[in-house]
């Protein structure tokens, strides 16, 4: 089946309350994301975390992207502002968290470059459920059940669901990075792009072995990308702007209202691109999927 290009308004998507354990409350849009290659899932929200949301210090089995759109994300000594994005590796711990105030952003989460397979959203809400119905309760980012003999076992929330759907005890990667690395686009300057007129890029980071990319790009008004066929898969939120794509004007923005999505699967054809008034999109490149293609083509064919 050919590969298409997804885009939707964020006002489209549906909110849902999402937990596995956590304090306070998350409201979640999940944009549709399908990789096309088996096994290999990501979650890209758009995520509001209330006043009061809290993890303890932990890590994670898989990578993990951010941006803040409005308000300041919190974690230990660490913060990002409206604007900011933050790189979360694989194995790399941080915490604990605590909003002391509420905020909205982006999540993309996905399988990191040691493999381990990343378990969606919903999977994990449905291990929850299940542990609670077995007895289990969770607080504070921690699971907790007091076994026949009296016993009381304590994990990660996270980690409990994990355990529950894959049968096996959860292991970290080892860190890449001493910590999470925290982007501030303020800084960084605008660079023209050296083949299209009036479309700038800021490129913020590149992470992995699978050269995962973050940047911000944006069209100038009267600014036109002709169509083309798309090389590495991408990400895109419309942050700002608005831009023309297939027959509709597809409006930025930062609240449950405004916004747009746009997925680009890799060796995917993609229509001309406009915009009268100007459009910013923040981008995470994601050749992973193309790579990993790739890979197993090359072990299908040995």
């Amino acid at each position: 089946m050919p590969r298409k290009v997804i885009i939707v308004a964020t006002a489209d998507i549906v909110a849902e309350e999402q937990s596995i354990g956590r304090e306070g409350q998350i409201i979640a849009k999940t944009f549709p994301l399908e990789t096309g290659l088996d096994g290999v899932q990501m979650d890209y929200t758009w995520i509001s975390h209330s006043k009061g949301y809290g993890t303890p210090r932990h890590r994670h089995t898989f990578d993990q992207f951010r941006y803040t759109l409005s308000g300041v994300r919190q974690q230990d000594d660490l913060e990002m502002r409206e604007g900011e994005c933050g790189y979360f590796g694989e194995g790399v711990a941080y915490g604990p968290q605590l909003q002391n105030e509420s905020c909205v952003g982006l999540i993309l989460q996905f399988q990191g470059p040691s493999g381990i397979p990343y378990l969606t959203h919903d999977a994990l809400d449905n291990a929850r459920q299940k542990l609670i119905a077995e007895g289990g309760t969770f607080a504070k980012g921690i699971y907790t059940k007091v076994l026949p003999d009296g016993t009381k076992v304590n994990k990660d929330s996270h980690a409990a669901c994990f355990e529950a759907i894959t049968g096996t005890k959860m292991t970290f990667p080892k860190p890449r990075y001493d910590a999470p690395v925290i982007m501030k686009p303020q800084n960084a300057r605008w660079v023209p792009d050296r083949k299209l007129d009036g479309v700038e890029h800021k490129h913020l980071g590149t992470f992995g072995e699978y050269r995962s990319g973050v940047k911000l790009v944006r069209l100038l008004p009267g600014a036109k990308i002709p169509g083309y066929t798309q090389g590495d898969a991408e990400v895109r939120y419309l942050v700002e702007g608005s831009v023309q794509y297939s027959g509709r004007t597809w409006q930025g923005g930062k609240t449950a209202d405004q916004g747009a999505y746009m997925y680009i699967p890799h060796d995917t054809a993609v229509e001309e691109m406009s915009s009268d008034e100007g459009g910013t999109f923040f981008v995470i490149s994601l050749p992973m999927l193309a790579e990993l293609e790739a890979e197993r083509r090359r072990a299908k064919a040995a």
